[in-house]
């Protein structure tokens, strides 16, 4: 599959790599539309102190479910168009319990502390998954800057 590598700041490749398979409690996801933020930006001009290289930027998105890894609970359909919420949170910190997922101690967040969704796949666990399906592809990848 293609992915764009942002290798160093100021250097962006578009590059192969291997399409992942899901691991339990993981789904594929094919993207459809990949929003470039201001965080992308800052990726790319090396000013986010977060991220290390390479990186995948994008993290505002919307895909379809190609595959379903183990353990996924009833629900989740291939062939169905989601958006994700990019924020990898532990739920018991401070941050967590106060419902700020994005500043969790152990936050990893898709396109900053692991790989971002500018690549043809990717993988997410299930809990990330949103289904709103009164949303087209365009809408859904709009979400999660009003999450």
């Amino acid at each position: 599959m293609k992915a764009i590598v942002i290798t160093t700041p100021g250097d962006l490749r578009v590059k192969e790599r291997e399409i992942s398979s899901p691991a339990p409690g993981e789904i594929l996801l094919r993207m459809q539309y990949v929003g470039f933020c201001g965080s992308d930006l800052s990726t790319y001009l090396g000013k986010n102190p977060m991220v290390n290289y390479p990186r995948i930027p994008g993290h505002e998105i919307s895909g379809v479910i190609t595959e379903l890894g183990e353990e996924i609970p009833d629900g989740f359909t291939v062939g169905d168009a989601v958006t994700v919420v990019p924020y990898t949170n532990c739920g018991v910190c401070p941050s967590c319990r106060r419902g700020r997922t994005y500043a969790c101690r152990v936050n990893q967040t898709l396109g900053v502390q692991r790989e971002g969704a500018m690549q043809e796949y990717i993988t997410v666990p299930w809990q990330k998954i949103l289904r709103a399906p009164k949303l087209n592809e365009l809408e859904l990848a709009m979400v999660e800057p009003l999450t």
